[in-house]
């Protein structure tokens, strides 16, 4: 990244160094169920020097910034205390995008963003990660979805069995060719 072998750095190397991480399992790998959002939003913030001070947390400003973000992106929760659990997983979502994106990272590693989300917030996720794209951020999506990866794709390397099959400029792909290609059904093309 930026010249620089990341590939045995830590996660918090990799933080502190502009990469952000949504997972596929909100709950299972985005969050801790039984944390507060309070909580749960300083997992991104906990060695950052504006919310610690020799390891010890600043809850007011954390739960400041907690407060700002569930207001910004819409989260909803009758308060930031209750636990992580309780938010559908649209909300919840929405939680782990404000954690990540608030941070501004130059690269998103984004995996199945919208995955069981209703149409609303699958519409608010794919908004949130083309912003990210406008503010410069590297964003790489993986997805199932065709539709998802039509939109929002600028360049698009479907995989079958674990081996690229390809990489295809987003704004001329054809979705048969994509969709054939991800199943299989064709064989490797060049880049177009």
């Amino acid at each position: 990244m930026d010249g620089i072998d990341i590939t045995n750095s830590t996660s918090l190397q990799r933080w502190q160094n502009g990469m952000g991480y949504i997972p596929s399992e909100q709950r299972a790998v985005g969050s801790i169920g039984d944390f507060s959002l309070v909580e749960n939003m300083l997992m991104n913030y906990y060695f950052d020097a504006g919310f610690s001070k020799w390891g010890i947390m600043d809850s007011k400003k954390i739960r400041s910034l907690t407060e700002e973000l569930i207001s910004e992106y819409g989260v909803a929760t009758p308060n930031p205390d209750v636990s992580a659990k309780s938010l559908s997983g649209g909300n919840l979502q929405k939680l782990i995008l404000a954690r990540v994106l608030s941070r501004k990272p130059r690269l998103l590693i984004v995996n199945l963003p919208t995955q069981g989300l209703d149409v609303g917030a699958t519409e608010f996720v794919q908004n949130k990660l083309l912003e990210a794209k406008k503010a410069r951020a590297g964003v790489l999506l993986v997805s199932e979805d065709l539709d998802e990866i039509m939109s929002l794709s600028d360049r698009i390397a479907p995989i079958y069995e674990g081996e690229f099959m390809g990489i295809i400029p987003g704004k001329s792909a054809e979705r048969e060719i994509v969709g054939a290609l991800m199943a299989g059904l064709q064989q490797k093309v060049a880049e177009i």
